[in-house]
């Protein structure tokens, strides 16, 4: 629940300087992988995890986007989904249940009919109730001709802006369409699928509070059922190029253009976590950091948190079909947290998701009510934008993690 009271004074101030700082540093503190031979254990309890499932193939690359990916190649990309599909009964023998489904990437519905079977074989060894995937505009034809609309309840669709010269400027103009071609192929979809998110990404430089609230206007327009708002990320390790390529982000100007995403939407949507909105409160979300403690990851560069413990799978593809191929899980690193950073994390994404946290942290409580990221019970609207400031923080932690797993890829790292 959030508090929208305060929202008038939304920005960008000491407090929330020395919180971003001070995220960066126990992100660059606990997310560190170290390389092991120990796998995921074998689960004895009934818990309904969520599964993530990772596809690392795109057509071409997107220069700001930081996730494990690799050129597209037929051969390559099918052999891959064989090998994913081995590694899932692998989990399943292992006793781990699931109710829940993420395909992340990369372009997961680069191949549909794969994408179809992967389903289709994780539905028969797992009582699988909600399924959500990655699409981009130029798919949702396929998906639809392919009756995936039938499999999917949630599709995420990433528009990133309606405004064609940012389209242009983060080379999706070419690949996508038009900023009105990709609103058509939105609009055609909808209705066809459970529900559909639309990402869009805010505050690129120079961006004004104009080009915002017109992309804005668009989705109120458009009216899918759930819209996800990203503040612009620049991944460490490509930050110096892109300050180059497209100039710097403002903190200042993230903090007005959060408070006009605000302003907006809460008319019409609900607000259901520090980015996502919902038309309707029954629909379904994606951010499954917020509802699942635990998840386990398959794919190449997929991650899974079990226990206390953050495990990574291999990012070489050479390696990982070597390790299924041994029957062995393909995880090569991890990092152990304590337990008082789990619980930190845990009452981080809580709050993120604008929910009471299960943890109780009287230290860091004080310092969010000293902050005034409360009002009364509910998260109030300095609040909301705190923690979406920390999670982008942990996000570029993550992004750290798997630079660092990448660096040392070739080139035949990417093919099989």
């Amino acid at each position: 629940m959030i508090s929208y009271t305060d929202l008038p004074i939304i920005k960008w101030n000491y407090g929330t300087s020395v919180a971003s700082k001070i995220m960066r540093l126990v992100a660059d503190k606990y997310l560190k992988l170290h390389p092991t031979s120990t796998s995921i254990n074998i689960c004895f309890d009934k818990t309904k995890r969520l599964l993530y499932i990772h596809i690392p193939f795109c057509a071409s690359l997107c220069p700001y986007c930081s996730f494990h990916k690799f050129l597209f190649d037929e051969n390559t990309a099918i052999r891959y989904f064989e090998l994913l599909r081995s590694e899932m009964k692998m989990v399943y023998d292992l006793g781990y249940k699931f109710d829940s489904i993420y395909f992340g990437g990369g372009t997961t519905t680069i191949l549909p009919l794969e994408l179809s079977k992967t389903i289709d074989y994780a539905k028969s060894l797992f009582d699988i109730k909600e399924i959500s995937c990655e699409s981009t505009p130029m798919a949702l034809g396929s998906l639809i001709e392919h009756n995936l609309h039938k499999k999917i309840d949630r599709l995420s669709v990433g528009i990133q802006t309606f405004n064609d010269e940012y389209l242009k400027q983060i080379q999706r103009y070419k690949k996508f369409g038009s900023a009105q071609e990709q609103y058509e192929k939105v609009k055609n979809a909808l209705g066809f699928f459970r529900a559909i998110n639309i990402d869009i990404i805010y505050n690129y430089p120079n961006q004004s509070e104009e080009e915002l609230s017109s992309d804005i206007d668009m989705i109120l327009t458009l009216k899918p059922n759930q819209v996800t708002f990203y503040p612009l990320m620049y991944s460490p390790s490509l930050k110096k190029t892109l300050i180059k390529q497209w100039g710097n982000t403002s903190d200042k100007k993230e903090a007005k253009l959060y408070k006009l995403i605000l302003e907006k939407m809460k008319a019409e949507y609900t607000q259901r976590s520090s980015w996502a909105w919902s038309l309707q409160s029954k629909d379904i979300i994606d951010e499954y950091v917020i509802e699942r403690a635990e998840y386990i990851g398959i794919g190449s560069g997929a991650f899974s948190f079990v226990g206390d413990t953050l495990y990574a799978n291999t990012f070489s593809l050479k390696i990982y079909e070597e390790m299924i191929t041994q029957g062995k899980l393909p995880i090569t690193h991890n990092a152990i947290f304590p337990k008082r950073a789990i619980k930190q994390y845990r009452m981080m994404v809580e709050l993120f998701g604008l929910q009471k946290p299960h943890e109780h942290l009287y230290f860091e409580e004080l310092l969010l009510r000293f902050y005034g990221a409360f009002e009364k019970d509910k998260v109030s609207a300095k609040g909301a934008f705190l923690f979406s400031v920390l999670m982008k923080e942990f996000y570029n932690g993550m992004d750290s993690v798997r630079a660092t797993m990448r660096s040392k890829l070739k080139e035949e790292d990417g093919l099989l």
